[in-house]
């Protein structure tokens, strides 16, 4: 009867095999419990462990399975949201950081460029280690969502908003402060401004209203989820000028699971925004409250450098316009009418003639030379 290997003596064999060592031809493992001993080469292992691992017949083909990577899975932290949904909510995202962009560069009067770092799964427990104490965290809601989120700015990223807010440059500071009521106030302000974009980011998946809940500088107060709940942090980088912060947004998994109700990849893709007369009527109001720039070319002409490095004072310069010319009236640097020059009280002003690109259809007006100029301003170009 054939002899039996134990355990210890198959890991020693296989030990050896993976380490490349030579094997007599009277080294033997078991192929079953009543077949005799065979010898065992170290293809034909890997055939067997091929055969066992994917199904499939190692002489079928003569790729080497030695190049093979397995995927690590970790049971601990499934992934919960899929890789379609993550790349839905990056896109979803980016187009967040420009509106936020967008919003800081007309608050703090700055360039404000806010770009995607990541969208990454994570247990909450992992999250709560990565941020720094303290803290800027804003809890806040999506309403009519229920559950609570978390709107995180780093402390760096703080003090450069509030050094730009307050009469500096926008430089970061070495050593972080403590974050006073009215740095509280203020950042609170800017939180705000960002639940807005937010929501107006989301609003093709329905009405959201964000609201905060609570402040925090210490992110070890804070239970929004278990400790093994996955959550998503989508984390911004932030550059003020030529200094750069980061800000994070986590959400529960229970809060993006409601929110893909709303919202699907194809719902996502084909989504196209509709024009009705009400929002025509909102999009008129918010224009006509708009300032353009509105100036008038007099006329044009062409010097050499040598001419132009010669001009003296009381010299006149030609131009390619008669008197009598209607001139062009541009705004916002683009030709759109022309006119004639003329006085209106004690101030300069121009007579529109004629249109020449016409608006919004219906509301181009063409003015008479029997009507009374517009009172405007006239730009010397």
């Amino acid at each position: 009867m054939s002899e039996i290997l134990s355990q210890e003596e198959i890991d020693a064999l296989l030990h050896e095999v993976e380490s490349g060592v030579d094997f007599p031809e009277s080294a033997a493992v078991p192929a079953a419990p009543s077949a005799s001993i065979a010898t065992t080469t170290e293809e034909e292992l890997q055939a067997s462990t091929a055969a066992w691992l994917f199904n499939y017949d190692y002489n079928d083909d003569d790729e080497d399975y030695s190049e093979r990577r397995l995927n690590l899975y970790d049971f601990k932290r499934p992934d919960r949201v899929s890789k379609d949904q993550m790349r839905i909510l990056e896109n979803l995202y980016e187009s967040y950081a420009r509106q936020f962009s967008n919003t800081l560069t007309n608050y703090l009067r700055t360039l404000v460029e806010i770009k995607v770092a990541s969208v990454e799964q994570f247990t909450y427990s992992e999250f709560i280690m990565s941020i720094s104490n303290p803290s800027c965290i804003h809890l806040f809601r999506m309403e009519p969502i229920e559950n609570t989120a978390i709107f995180e700015i780093n402390p760096s990223l703080v003090f450069l908003i509030i050094d730009r807010l307050f009469g500096g440059f926008g430089k970061p500071f070495v050593n972080n402060n403590e974050l006073t009521p009215i740095v509280q106030n203020v950042i609170r302000n800017i939180v705000s401004r960002g639940l807005d974009d937010l929501a107006n980011s989301w609003e093709h998946m329905g009405d959201f209203s964000p609201k905060i809940t609570n402040f925090e500088t210490n992110p070890m107060f804070i239970q929004i989820a278990p400790p093994n709940e996955t959550v998503i942090l989508i984390t911004f980088e932030v550059q003020i000028s030529k200094s750069m912060g980061m800000m994070s947004i986590c959400f529960p998994h229970r809060v993006i699971e409601k929110l893909f109700t709303f919202m699907t990849s194809e719902s996502w893709i084909t989504t196209k925004v509709q024009t009705t007369a009400q929002t025509r009527m909102v999009m008129e109001e918010e224009i006509q409250e708009l300032h353009v720039p509105l100036s008038v070319l007099i006329g044009q002409t062409k010097l050499t450098v040598r001419d132009l490095l010669q001009l003296e004072k009381d010299d006149i310069l030609c131009l390619d316009k008669q008197k009598d010319d209607d001139l062009i009236i541009q705004i916002g640097g683009k030709s759109k009418m022309t006119g004639k020059s003329g006085i209106v009280g004690r101030k300069k002003a121009i007579r529109v003639t004629e249109i020449i690109e016409p608006e919004v259809p219906g509301t181009s007006v063409k003015y008479s030379s029997s009507e009374q100029p517009e009172e405007q301003e006239e730009d010397m170009d």
